[in-house]
């Protein structure tokens, strides 16, 4: 079970466990007296209360719905709290204190937009709960002092949601910039052990051919042609090098493990829904398609984050018998593709030109299709061969042995 589901499970239990504190709570002395009469809607409210946390978490981690629904269970909670606390007592019940709830748990999300939603919309159903005590002589004041209360919880909720957006984001660059640091570290170490050894060698035995030429010609023939085996190991050192020079991700995790933990990392840093959905048994991929398809999707998502505003962005993979495709489908502003070129980068920022290099790069294809207000769907395609697919399974059977003996 992921994090993400597990601590959805966690929160639906809470929710359980707290419908049944209600009815405890609520056969109290003074909370019942209360009540009154209005215990058997009370009962019935707890039901209803019952049945959508039932229906909610089902959809959530049952289905893969949560953050597009997110309002929506956010206007349910405050609306089963108001009646919580309208049939309770009205400005004496207690259960106000549950307004702070939601207001609490959209801060800690870092989301704050929604945590001032959710103080604006507590504070305007509180008087709506309480309205049948207008009469009460007392009841100005001390609805005055609890909706200044309000408005200062809701504040510093704001206030926590933006900073701790803003050190998520900041502890998000810093380390993919340690990373890169850290990489070209590794890249540089390796240039100058190894090519720039064998670029060095190959160079000082050149010169001493040139100096042999006039006085011995054979030797410095031969010397000359001794050098393409050195020329050789250049050329396998640089291979290594470019392969280097693919995402580190793909080849320490694998494409899927990468992809997931590159999900996970976009979403909590941008505040985007990126539910991934893979169809057709996962086989492994020849390595040129998963560095491809990898690239492709990071490219896809940053565009995604920097330009689409949207509050979605799904990644479909298809695994097909002799294909691979995979789709990164937002619900952004979109864009009009007429208006793109392959040289150029479009207005709305997406560089098309580098992803359909990467897609031709390995015999795949990519469609962009788009329209202003009605999201983007980038979808990439490569056929795959028999003999790369079986070449792929066992690579990747090598390596799962391989950490099995290190374990």
């Amino acid at each position: 079970m992921g994090k993400a589901r597990s601590r959805s499970v966690t929160f639906f239990i809470q929710y359980f466990v707290l419908l049944l504190a209600a009815l405890v709570w609520v056969q109290i002395g003074p909370v019942r007296q209360r009540t009154g009469e209005n215990l058997g809607l009370f009962h019935g409210l707890i039901g209803v209360a019952f049945v959508y946390v039932a229906l909610r978490c089902y959809l959530v981690v049952g289905r893969g719905v949560s953050k597009q629904l997110s309002y929506l269970w956010l206007g349910i909670d405050l609306l089963l709290i108001t009646g919580v606390v309208h049939l309770t007592g009205g400005l004496d019940s207690e259960a106000a204190l549950l307004y702070v709830w939601p207001l609490a748990t959209s801060s800690i999300q870092r989301l704050p937009r929604r945590t001032l939603v959710a103080g604006l919309s507590s504070g305007l159903l509180y008087l709506a709960a309480t309205w049948t005590d207008r009469a009460d002589p007392d009841y100005v004041g001390a609805m005055a002092a609890r909706l200044l209360i309000l408005v200062l919880a809701t504040s510093q909720a704001v206030v926590y949601a933006l900073a701790e957006s803003a050190r998520i984001e900041e502890t998000a660059k810093l380390r993919e910039r340690l990373a890169l640091a850290d990489y070209r570290d590794r890249l540089a170490g390796e240039m100058h052990d190894g090519l720039q050894h064998y670029l060095a060698d190959i160079s000082m035995h050149l010169e001493l051919a040139r100096r042999l030429v006039s006085d011995d010609p054979a030797e410095a023939a031969a010397l000359a042609v001794e050098q393409r085996y050195a020329v050789r190991r250049a050329a396998d050192e640089l291979r290594y090098l470019i392969r280097l020079l693919r995402s580190p991700a793909v080849d320490r995790e694998g494409f899927l493990a990468a992809l997931r933990n590159h999900l996970n990392t976009f979403g909590e840093r941008a505040s985007v829904s990126t539910p991934l959905a893979i169809e057709g048994p996962s086989l492994a991929l020849p390595p040129e398609v998963a560095h491809a398809a990898f690239r492709i999707i990071q490219e896809a998502l940053t565009n995604v984050e920097k330009h689409a505003e949207a509050r979605q962005a799904k990644v479909t993979l298809r695994f097909g018998g002799r294909f691979f495709e995979c789709l990164v489908a937002d619900d952004g502003a979109g864009f009009c593709p007429e208006g793109a070129t392959e040289s150029t980068t479009v207005g709305t920022g997406f560089g098309l030109s580098s992803m359909r290099q990467r897609a031709m790069a390995v015999g795949g294809e990519l469609e962009i299709s788009s329209t202003p207000g009605g999201g983007t769907d980038i979808r990439f395609s490569v056929p795959l061969k028999e003999s790369e697919i079986a070449l792929a399974e066992g690579v990747r059977n090598g390596g799962d042995q391989t950490a099995h003996r290190r374990g």
